[in-house]
């Protein structure tokens, strides 16, 4: 059980959040998911959970700069983030002034840093150990003329267990050849970035080709400059001539195939995947994502704008639930309509809409997974098709009246 609630941090007013395998934040523009999925972040990382832990409001604030929240910093806010796995129960409690932790094992009350740290990394599950092992040997071992502060930001980049795809991405499609630069300026720029940068170009390396069906366009990098191949018309182009769904698109995907088979990566959290993309597109990426990231030991949060992501959530639970009380003999015929690796059950997924104008009760963050039915509930769904139906029929009424 992890559950994350936050008082008052920017524009998060009041959310409390519980964390499952499966999470997605939906709301309008401005209204705190960025902020609420960058906490998620830090809290879901082993090494930056630890660094909170063991060197208190200094190890918080420079976590907060790594993602550009230290603008919050002197805010009258209250973060607390709880994690109950197996026999350990960590609670852990910040605020503007300062960080308490509360830890125990079984009945034990365990206060030593070290021995926490300990007991939490032995949670992590660590994916590709041997040539994870291998990177840090490499790391340490060519540290000739490395200032220590370059050689700690290079282990850093190895040991954090949680990604952040941000929506920015295209960007870094777009200025593909400035990409090892970022490095210069890394002062200037939020870590979070600086991070997904260097997935990005390390994942370019990984995969020079890469076949999308999802875009239907294949990918190459010949070392040098990014090309797609449109796979209706056969046609070669640079990258940045891509469409705007191409360039938001082709580094999420490619980060995601390289998080997921190259690195050790546990959580994931991703900024509107629909960005720029047709409504049938953004189904496709959702269930592409979750067949790429769903599995045992790995977490992913959402934020999205989009209401065709909700849906196609909903229909993931719908055939999980289904699956649950038919049992095994049904399977092949959901499978018919979409992939198994999609399905989900309401004790793996979280679903919150933030704003009140997105939850209509006055409520700045709820759940709308119902507990009863365990879908979507239906208002959360038809929110936007009901306002819009209710602007049609104002229209009819003014028409009818001028009509008489």
């Amino acid at each position: 059980m992890r559950k994350l609630t936050i008082k008052n941090f920017g524009p998060v007013l009041n959310a409390e959040l519980e964390l499952k395998a499966v999470n997605l934040l939906i709301g309008e523009q401005s209204i705190g998911k960025s902020t609420i999925a960058k906490l998620i972040t830090i809290m879901t990382d082993i090494f930056s959970l630890c660094m909170i832990i063991r060197t208190g409001h200094i190890g918080w604030i420079d976590q907060l700069k790594n993602y550009g929240l230290d603008i919050y910093s002197k805010d009258d806010y209250s973060v607390q983030y709880e994690w109950v796995e197996k026999d350990l129960h960590l609670i852990l409690t910040i605020t503007k002034e300062h960080v308490q932790t509360s830890f125990t094992q079984g009945t034990t009350i365990i206060t030593d840093p070290d021995t926490i740290s300990k007991l939490l990394f032995g949670l992590k599950p660590i994916y590709h150990q041997e040539q994870y092992v291998n990177q840090i040997k490499a790391a340490v071992e060519n540290t000739d003329g490395k200032e220590p502060k370059e050689l700690i930001s290079s282990l850093r980049q190895l040991v954090f267990n949680s990604i952040y795809i941000p929506a920015e991405r295209s960007f870094f499609s777009f200025f593909n050849k400035a990409l090892p630069a970022l490095n210069l300026v890394r002062e200037s720029i939020p870590q979070n970035l600086l991070r997904f940068a260097l997935d990005y170009q390390n994942a370019k390396s990984a995969y020079s080709k890469y076949d999308s069906t999802l875009l239907n366009v294949s990918y190459e990098y010949d070392g040098s400059d990014d090309y797609f191949t449109d796979h209706t018309s056969s046609q070669r182009y640079h990258l940045s001539y891509a469409s705007s769904g191409i360039q938001s698109t082709m580094p999420l995907l490619l980060v995601l195939q390289y998080a997921v088979n190259k690195r050790e990566y546990s959580s994931f959290v991703i900024e509107e995947p629909e960005t720029n993309l047709f409504p049938d597109k953004q189904v496709a990426l959702l269930r592409h994502i979750l067949k790429t990231v769903n599995s045992d030991g790995r977490t992913l949060t959402i934020t999205t704008h989009s209401p065709y992501l909700l849906s196609a959530l909903n229909n993931s639970l719908f055939a999980g639930l289904m699956l649950k009380q038919y049992g095994e003999g049904i399977k092949e015929d959901i499978s018919k309509v979409f992939d198994k690796d999609c399905f989900l059950t309401p004790e793996e997924c979280s679903v919150y809409s933030l704003g009140e104008s997105v939850n209509g009760e006055g409520v700045y963050c709820k759940s709308v997974v119902d507990l009863e039915t365990g879908m979507i509930d239906s208002n959360a769904l038809d929110g936007v098709s009901l306002l819009l139906s209710e602007e049609f029929n104002k229209l009819e009424d003014v028409l009818l009246a001028n009509n008489k």
